[in-house]
C-alpha cells in the first residue's frame, strides 16, 4: 500500500484519525497516537472541537461477530455504538438488494455468490475497530474508514466491479434486445410490401 501523500513511498502505518495510509515523513507521533500532517493541522486550529466517538467499556467479540454473521452488514457498527456508519452501510445494503432484483437474475445470482465477500469484509473490518476501541482509540463515526476499508480490500474491490460491469452489460442487453423487437414487426411489413411489389411487376 502506497502513501496517500507520496505514492512513491510505501505506507508504514495508518493515521488513527482519518484511517490513511502514511509513511514515516507524513508520520506525527503525539502521545503515542499517530496521525497524519493534515489532521495535525485540522487539531491545531479546531483545538477546542469535541474528540471523536469513544465507546464506553470493552466490545465484546462474541457478540460483535455474532451481529456481522446473523445480520444485515451495519448491525455490527450500530452495536459498537457507531450509529451512523451502520445506518449507511445497511442502507447500501439494501439499497443493493433493490437495485439487484429489478435489474436482473444474472445480476442476482452474482449478488448471491458475493455474499460470503461482504459479510466477510464487514466481519474484519468489525473485529478490526473492536481491536481499536477496547485499545481505547478513538474511533469516528463516519464512513469515512468503511470506505476507505471496501477500496483498500482487493477482493471486494473485484466484487464491486463485476457487479456493476455485469448491471451495465445487462442493460445493454436488454436495450439492443428491445430495439431489435420492436424492429421485427417493420422489417416484416418492408417484405411482404416488397413481395406484393415484385408480384405486380
Amino acid at each position: 500500500m502506497q502513501c496517500r501523500s507520496h505514492p512513491t513511498k510505501t505506507a508504514t502505518t495508518t493515521c488513527n484519525q482519518c484511517a490513511s495510509q502514511i509513511c514515516d515523513d507524513c508520520t506525527v507521533d503525539l502521545q503515542g497516537r499517530v496521525f497524519c500532517h493534515p489532521c495535525i493541522a485540522i487539531f491545531a486550529q479546531t483545538s477546542d472541537a469535541p474528540p471523536p466517538y469513544t465507546a464506553s467499556g470493552r466490545i465484546s467479540k462474541g457478540a460483535l461477530i455474532f451481529f456481522s454473521l446473523f445480520f444485515p452488514p451495519g448491525a455490527n457498527y450500530m452495536y459498537m455504538g457507531l450509529i451512523k456508519r451502520g445506518l449507511a452501510v445497511m442502507c447500501a445494503f439494501f439499497l443493493a438488494i433493490f437495485l439487484v432484483i429489478n435489474v436482473s437474475w444474472p445480476l442476482m445470482l452474482l449478488f448471491i455468490f458475493a455474499l460470503p465477500v461482504i459479510y466477510f469484509s464487514s466481519l474484519m473490518d468489525g473485529l478490526n475497530i473492536c481491536r481499536r476501541i477496547n485499545a481505547g482509540e478513538p474511533v469516528r463515526d463516519d464512513i469515512g474508514e468503511t470506505l476507505n476499508s471496501v477500496l483498500r480490500n482487493r477482493t471486494l474491490r473485484t466484487v464491486l466491479l463485476v457487479i456493476i460491469a455485469v448491471a451495465l452489460l445487462t442493460q445493454v442487453v436488454g436495450i439492443l434486445a428491445s430495439v431489435f423487437i420492436s424492429i421485427i414487426p417493420v422489417l416484416i411489413v418492408g417484405f411482404i410490401i416488397y413481395l406484393i411489389a415484385r408480384r405486380r411487376a
